[in-house]
């Protein structure tokens, strides 16, 4: 397992790495569902992504990708955290809720993501799902009490934080400037604009509106955990990471 998990990673980060791309969004830590997906998932897919329902396996695998990963250079991002593999709605097109108790999320799923974290300097993508445990009034992208107090404050997790892609309909549909702002001043450093790629003018249209009206709180704390990540010269800055 650990040995096709790095050359999986080799095979993808040595071409990424050769056109000068330092980032890539995987590896997915995602436990493995049970079941197959419902017929309303018709993107998020968890059961065909994910490496696993063991999540000791996951962590082990997913280490061993992220590892290869630093050893070409490019930064692993792990997701889609909280976790999806107990949610049946996709959050591409409708909101959708993470019912397990916070025990089971500490202990179960959020294993692969806090070890992985601590031994590897990742981006961590957090998901648009509500985890009714912790805060039952916002997806994980825009709650304060899941990314400040669990992920920043319990964890001590330093690292950049960047959100699942703010096109997706769970965020989409609650505004895509409070939205913004939201999880900006949730302790988010990145937002993810990719699907509809034009909607980062209006969204930068809207930042800069925020900031100039002091609303905002959180970017400076942001840029210096930006300045932190060694994106030149990477390969060197990631060896030791990639060796432990």
């Amino acid at each position: 397992m650990i040995e096709r998990a790095t050359a999986y990673a080799l095979a993808q980060a040595k071409p990424l790495a050769a056109l000068g791309i330092n980032l890539n969004f995987s590896p997915v830590l995602d436990l493995k569902p049970a079941q197959a997906s419902s017929s309303l998932d018709f993107h998020t897919q968890i059961v065909k992504r994910a490496i696993a329902a063991d999540a000791e396996i996951v962590t082990q695998a997913g280490l061993a990708y992220s590892r290869a990963l630093l050893s070409q250079g490019v930064l692993p991002t792990l997701k889609h955290f909280p976790g999806l593999g107990s949610v049946s709605d996709d959050t591409h097109h409708f909101s959708a809720r993470l019912h397990l108790p916070l025990t089971t999320l500490q202990q179960h799923d959020w294993r692969p993501f806090r070890h992985l974290l601590s031994q590897t300097p990742a981006l961590l993508m957090v998901a648009h799902v509500v985890v009714d445990a912790i805060d039952p009034d916002l997806p994980a992208s825009l709650s304060h009490k899941l990314i400040t107090d669990i992920v920043r404050k319990d964890w001590q997790h330093d690292g950049i934080l960047i959100t699942d892609d703010m096109s997706m309909g769970a965020v989409y549909n609650l505004g895509l400037c409070p939205s913004s702002i939201r999880a900006l001043n949730a302790g988010i450093d990145l937002l993810l604009i990719a699907y509809d790629w034009e909607k980062v003018y209006p969204v930068l249209d809207c930042l800069q509106a925020a900031q100039q009206s002091g609303q905002l709180k959180t970017l400076q704390s942001s840029q210096a955990r930006l300045q932190q990540l060694p994106w030149k010269n990477a390969k060197i800055g990631f060896q030791k990471a990639a060796t432990q």
